[in-house]
């Protein structure tokens, strides 16, 4: 069994997801990706997602280890390979 944690993470984002900064919400995270990916669309519809001062909110499912890699500046989430991830504009 492995012990790898997916957290669902929000992303306010320029219109092409490569200038992005981790918005200052609650971390969730799942025992698996499947589980992570359900949730996606949730994400995008609470208060946090919509109070982002940004065009684009993506959510992103990636594993603890991915999300510690990222740090709190800015992103290209463009480049985080294999992530699924949705998105809404605002």
């Amino acid at each position: 069994m492995s012990a790898t944690l997916f957290a669902l993470a929000l992303f306010g984002c320029s219109d092409d997801g490569t200038a992005c900064q981790r918005l200052a919400a609650p971390v969730d995270t799942y025992k698996t990706q499947a589980e992570c990916s359900g949730k996606l669309d949730e994400a995008l519809s609470t208060e946090a997602a919509r109070r982002a001062d940004a065009p684009t909110v993506f959510a992103q499912c990636l594993t603890s280890r991915q999300l510690a890699l990222l740090g709190k500046g800015t992103v290209d989430l463009t480049k985080v390979n294999g992530v699924q991830f949705a998105s809404a504009g605002f």
